[in-house]
């Protein structure tokens, strides 16, 4: 009996599955954890969480990584319950026709957060809404403990004050984060581009922005209504005359009939822009056709257009081609009357710095062609107006006046010098290499600015002055390397102080305090918090 019974204990020690045998615990390496890729496990506890927050998108991940780990989208499929099966239903998700036309307002309402105009948003559902995406966020994609970690916030200054309230309420009532670090959306931009002074413009969803910095600091922002909002809905307008074979805005039906995911789809893959044409002829461009998935079946059918109809939509929203400047409203300028305009009311030092950093973010800033057509038409502001603000029809024949007799004079001077040339010193005629050009000028000697040169050889000059494009990582990447330098930002908000006040609890003072020897108060020390640009 002492057999079957050895035998027994021997297969009960025996393990129920194969498993590897236990390690001495790996070391927390933070040089290692702060580079490995966004989906790995092996980071410090103490990495902070950012978070960039816009009207269409979420994007999350941890400090120190180049990308973020997640870009979560807001729509009708992000919001539904247990047991709402309308995202099996053809044409709910937006992909197919839709089963009545909506106004172009209704639209795209359930694929957006927020709007700036807050006064048809109920803040007690958009505070749920903000609740659920930062939980879903946590639990499918960070893989941590909301309020376990720092939060860091990227958001736009422009953000208006009741939605900025219900963001920190939601997430300083719901979770235990000790304190929120809110950092500009355009100051990050120009960070990731590895920039001081910048011009950061954002063709977002809502609006399109223009912000001019300079040492990290915003000096001027204006923006404009003419966004990847209203281009969306002048491409569902083309689109659904494709499908119906009318013109809607004719009829005085400013009403949709397509998809939102189908239109979205198409104006991301086909939408581009006209080249800038010069002395405002246009180009002559090949007459060709592009097959795109038909409005009425988008999986099964395809039909041909002209590609340059595509166009139009760009040509319409951010260009406003056909309308004269006069006839726009300060809130819906064009994209280059809105950089133009933010330069213009810069101080002149920090305009040449500016000019030459452009740094274009946002989703409208992917359509192929539109950046350099932008600079263009800018550039052609620059040559006809200068710096001057001062516009109108006495304006234009004063200068128009000025250039026909600076025109005149030189043709004047040239002709006397061929009929008469210039007598030497003995009335003779200077020999060629002693011959002056009337144009060319000899340049005044600057000995300062030569002495500079020579003291700091391998200093590079900065470039100032000209028109120029900067290529950005975006703002979460700018975010995430600020974040990464463990740096108390200006606008760092208390969980306890936020609570007891909420956002009257904030100073003015969007200056940081200044260290005292006696006191031994830090440049980081919050005795109160501010909102700084957010104010």
């Amino acid at each position: 009996m002492s057999a079957p019974s050895n035998l027994r204990h021997t297969q009960t020690a025996r393990p129920s599955s194969p498993h590897t045998p236990q390690q001495a615990p790996r070391s927390g390496n933070t040089s290692f954890a702060s580079t490995t890729s966004p989906g790995s496990t092996f980071r410090n506890e103490d990495d902070a969480i950012i978070f960039e927050i816009g009207a269409r998108w979420l994007r999350a991940g941890f400090e120190g990584n180049g990308t973020p780990v997640c870009a979560v989208g807001f729509g009708p499929e992000e919001s539904r319950r247990v047991g709402d099966y309308r995202g099996w239903i053809q044409g709910a998700a937006g992909n197919g026709p839709l089963p009545k036309p909506l106004d172009a307002e209704d639209w795209v309402r359930d694929y957006e957060l927020w709007q700036p105009d807050l006064r048809k948003i109920d803040l007690g559902l958009l505070e749920d809404k903000i609740e659920r995406l930062f939980r879903e966020t946590y639990n499918n994609y960070l893989l941590t403990d909301a309020g376990s970690s720092r939060l860091v916030l990227t958001l736009p200054s422009l953000m208006p004050h009741p939605l900025l309230s219900s963001l920190l309420s939601t997430l300083f009532s719901r979770w235990r984060f000790p304190s929120i670090t809110l950092l500009p959306s355009a100051t990050m931009s120009a960070t990731a581009a590895g920039l001081r002074s910048a011009l950061v413009v954002d063709l977002g969803w809502a609006e399109t922005t223009a912000t001019g910095l300079y040492e990290y600091r915003e000096i001027t922002t204006k923006r404009s209504t003419r966004s990847m909002k209203s281009l969306q809905q002048e491409m569902g307008r083309l689109l659904s005359c494709l499908e119906t074979g009318e013109d809607h805005v004719a009829q005085g039906k400013d009403v949709i009939s397509v998809g939102f995911a189908y239109c979205e789809e198409v104006l991301t893959r086909f939408a581009w822009c006209k080249p800038f044409a010069e002395g405002g002829e246009e180009p002559v461009q090949s007459v060709r056709t592009v097959s795109i998935p038909s409005p009425r079946n988008p999986a099964q059918e395809f039909i041909d257009i002209p590609f340059s109809r595509l166009a139009e939509p760009v040509e319409t929203v951010l260009f406003a081609t056909g309308i004269p400047e006069s006839e726009l409203d300060d809130e819906e300028k064009t994209i280059p009357l809105l950089i133009y305009k933010t330069l213009l009311a810069l101080p002149p030092d920090a305009r040449g710095t500016c000019m030459s950093r452009i740094v274009f973010v946002g989703g409208g800033a992917r359509i192929p062609g539109i950046r350099k057509r932008i600079l263009h038409e800018v550039s052609a502001l620059i040559k006809t107006y200068g710096w001057s603000a001062v516009r109108g029809k006495a304006i234009e024949r004063q200068r128009q006046r000025m250039e026909d007799l600076r025109i005149s004079s030189l043709s004047i001077q040239s002709n006397g010098q061929k009929q008469k040339p210039p007598a030497g010193k003995n009335g003779e005629s200077p020999a060629e290499d002693e011959k002056i050009e009337p144009s060319q000028e000899e340049p005044e000697i600057d000995f300062v600015e030569q002495k500079l040169r020579r003291q700091n050889k391998d200093t590079p000059v900065p470039v100032q002055g000209v028109l120029r494009e900067v290529e950005s990582l975006g703002a979460w990447a700018g975010a995430s390397l600020v974040t990464s330098l463990k740096l108390r930002g200006m606008v760092e908000i208390e969980r306890e102080k936020f609570l007891q006040n909420g956002l009257a609890g904030a100073t003015r003072d969007s200056e940081p305090p200044v260290p005292d020897r006696r006191s031994g108060l830090r440049a980081g020390d919050r005795s109160s918090w501010t909102l700084a640009g957010w104010a």
